[in-house]
């Protein structure tokens, strides 16, 4: 029997029943829209990324500052200092510390931040404070108070008890060289309490240090020219990760990001300079 005209197999009108999948060319412009789309938002989140950890370490920079000003109000207008034997500083179950975990400011300053050192190791320091708490707990103590993500001005605010202590240096160089009390303090927005800091150990960088150190004293102590593959030690242990710039807190409370020149400033480090490229001078 003779099969209908347009309604055979053969009928260019009829539909399969079943579609076919995607050909290869249909595949490969898939593919390439995806790659697209992924080269122009790659670099959205990345940005949003450091914007994320820059924002984190600014919010960080102000609480630490907020403590200070809460220690020195409990403390008759002295300035917290910044590196010295506390022999009353205890770790976060009352144990007394020993030297040095005792002269460094976290342990001291950690009460005033309800012992919360999620402040104290921000951003991507973060990481670093989950791999000191699996370390035995002398290690943990002792290490903690090594790479804290900003390092404070110890030199000049309150004084480095060890290398730059503040009654020496005062009688050599003028009162207020080394601020003791927060009422010294000449131009409390521009003198800097905190910065970003990173340090070395056993050659790896790390995240933080303890301490930030000023670009001149009677010399100058910093290479000329930043270079990220120098020895922390020759900026200072300054970490300008922010797009060339360093987050700071400043005596009054206020946080901001200072790039490479700012941060050579030395009105941001000493309470007495009155040049950006002041050197200590005996009296």
């Amino acid at each position: 029997m003779k099969k209908q005209a347009g309604v055979g197999e053969n009928d260019p009108n009829r539909k399969g029943k079943y579609r076919v999948g995607f050909t290869l060319v249909e595949l490969l412009v898939v593919v390439a829209v995806i790659a697209m789309l992924s080269s122009l938002l790659l670099p959205v989140v990345a940005k949003a990324r450091r914007k994320a950890r820059m924002m984190e370490e600014l919010s960080a920079s102000r609480q630490l500052m907020f403590a200070v000003q809460m220690y020195s109000a409990d403390n008759s207008d002295l300035v917290f200092q910044g590196y010295a034997r506390d022999i009353n500083a205890k770790d976060d179950q009352g144990i007394p510390l020993s030297f040095p975990a005792n002269a460094r400011y976290p342990w001291r300053l950690s009460p005033y931040l309800s012992q919360s050192f999620e402040t104290i190791y921000c951003s991507d320091n973060r990481r670093k404070l989950d791999e000191l708490r699996k370390l035995d707990r002398a290690g943990y103590v002792y290490s903690v108070s090594v790479f804290p993500s900003l390092g404070i001005n110890s030199y000049f605010v309150g004084g480095n008890e060890t290398e730059f202590p503040a009654e020496l240096v005062n009688d050599r160089f003028g009162s207020g060289t080394v601020v003791k009390k927060m009422s010294e303090i000449r131009k409390p927005t521009e003198l800097m309490g905190f910065a970003s800091a990173r340090s070395s150990v056993s050659g790896n960088d790390a995240n933080g240090y303890y301490q930030v150190t000023p670009p001149s004293l009677k010399d100058r102590m910093w290479t000329d020219k930043w270079d990220p593959q120098c020895p922390p030690k020759d900026w200072g242990f300054v970490a300008p990760r922010f797009n060339l710039r360093s987050v700071t807190s400043m005596m009054d409370g206020h946080a901001q990001l200072l790039g490479l020149v700012g941060m050579q400033d030395m009105g941001h480090w000493c309470n007495t300079a009155d040049s950006a490229g002041f050197m200590l001078s005996p009296r």
